[in-house]
C-alpha cells in the first residue's frame, strides 16, 4: 500500500495517514491545533522526495490520523470546555463562604472577653475605693484610715539632716556625698501618703547671699527663706499636674531656722485631687525642700503627722 502524506496548510507540518479513507476529512493539526481538510500531497514523486518524506514521517513519531483518534480528541476537547465553564461559577461561592467564616467569632470567646472586661473594671473600681481616692471623698476607705501616733528617728550615717517619721513607714534615702545632696522619702504602707525631703545647693547659694545682705538690716525686711520659697514655687508648678497653692505662705521657726510653708493641691494619677504642704527650710549651708502629700480627704488627719516631721528636722 503506497504511503499517503498530508501537509497542514497553516504550519506546514507533514503527517502520514494510515489509510486513504482519511482523505477528505476535517481534522485539527496536532502541531498548531488549526483545522484543515486532509489532502494527499502530489503523486509521481521522485525517489529523492520519497526519501525526504520518509525521514519527515519518522521524525513525526506518532502523528497518524485515524477515526478513533479524531473521536478521542473531540471528546477531550468537550470535557475541557465544560470544566472551564463550571470553574468560575464555583469560585465566588467558596470565597463568600470563607469570608462569612472569618467574620464569625466563637461564642465562648465572646463570652470570655466580656467576663474579662467586667473583671478588669471591677478591679479598678475596688482599687480606687480601697485607696480612698478623692473620686469618692469622705468615703469609707478614708474614714478607716488612722493617723500614725508613733514615730521613729531618721539618722543616716551619710547625710546632712535628720528627723522623725511615722513608724512602720517605708524609708528610702541617699546622697550626702560625691556632690549629691542628701534626700529621703517616707511612704505609708498603703502608699496614699508620703513625706519627701531633698537638699538644694542652688537655693542654698541664693539664701547665703541673702543672709549676708540682711546682716544689720531692720527686722521688717523679709528673711531670705521667703524669696527662696517663692522661687521654688515655679519649679513645683512645673513638676506637679494642675499645681495650685491655697492661701498665703506661713513663716515660722524650726530647728533649721526660718521656715516657710504653703498648702497646695495637685491632680492625682486616678483623676482625683491630692493635697499637701510645700516647706522651704534654709540654713547657713544647705537649703531643703520638704513635700508632704496625701489624698485630699486625708489631709486634716495627716497634718499633725506632717507637722511632727517638720518640727523635728535638723541639720547634722
Amino acid at each position: 500500500m503506497p504511503e499517503v502524506i498530508a501537509t497542514c496548510p497553516h504550519c506546514q507540518k507533514r503527517v502520514k495517514l494510515k489509510s486513504e479513507k482519511m482523505l477528505g476529512k476535517k481534522v485539527n493539526c496536532r502541531n498548531c491545533e488549526s483545522p484543515f481538510v486532509l489532502k494527499a500531497d502530489g503523486e509521481n514523486k521522485s525517489k529523492t522526495s520519497r526519501k525526504k518524506q520518509a525521514v519527515n514521517s519518522e521524525s513525526d513519531g506518532d502523528d497518524f490520523y485515524d477515526s478513533s483518534q479524531i473521536r478521542s480528541r473531540r471528546l477531550r476537547k468537550k470535557k475541557s470546555s465544560s470544566s472551564s465553564k463550571s470553574g468560575p461559577q464555583e469560585t465566588p461561592k467558596k470565597t463568600k463562604s470563607s469570608k462569612e467564616g472569618d467574620t464569625k467569632l466563637p461564642l465562648p470567646l465572646l463570652i470570655g472577653g466580656s467576663v474579662l472586661g467586667m473583671c478588669i473594671m471591677a478591679g479598678l473600681g475596688y482599687f480606687v475605693y480601697s485607696r480612698g481616692s478623692t473620686l469618692n471623698p469622705g468615703g469609707t476607705a478614708n474614714n478607716n484610715v488612722v493617723a500614725p501616733a508613733k514615730f521613729a528617728k531618721f539618722e543616716p550615717e551619710v547625710g546632712n539632716f535628720g528627723c522623725e517619721y511615722p513608724e512602720n513607714w517605708a524609708v528610702k534615702s541617699g546622697g550626702g556625698q560625691g556632690g549629691v545632696q542628701s534626700w529621703a522619702k517616707f511612704t505609708a504602707p498603703d502608699e496614699s501618703t508620703s513625706i519627701s525631703i531633698r537638699g538644694n545647693m542652688t537655693g542654698s547659694a541664693l539664701g547665703g547671699a541673702g543672709l549676708s545682705m540682711n546682716q544689720g538690716a531692720d527686722d521688717e525686711i523679709e528673711p531670705p527663706v521667703v524669696g527662696i520659697h517663692h522661687l521654688m514655687k515655679k519649679k513645683f508648678a512645673e513638676d506637679y499636674s494642675n499645681y495650685q497653692e491655697i492661701g498665703n505662705f506661713q513663716l515660722f521657726k524650726t530647728k533649721m531656722g526660718d521656715t516657710c510653708s504653703s498648702v497646695f493641691t495637685t491632680k492625682s494619677l486616678l483623676g482625683g485631687k491630692k493635697k499637701g504642704l510645700r516647706v522651704t527650710l534654709l540654713t547657713g549651708r544647705v537649703q531643703f525642700n520638704l513635700i508632704c502629700l496625701c489624698d485630699e480627704a486625708l489631709f486634716e488627719k495627716m497634718q499633725p503627722v506632717f507637722d511632727q516631721t517638720i518640727k523635728t528636722i535638723h541639720e547634722k
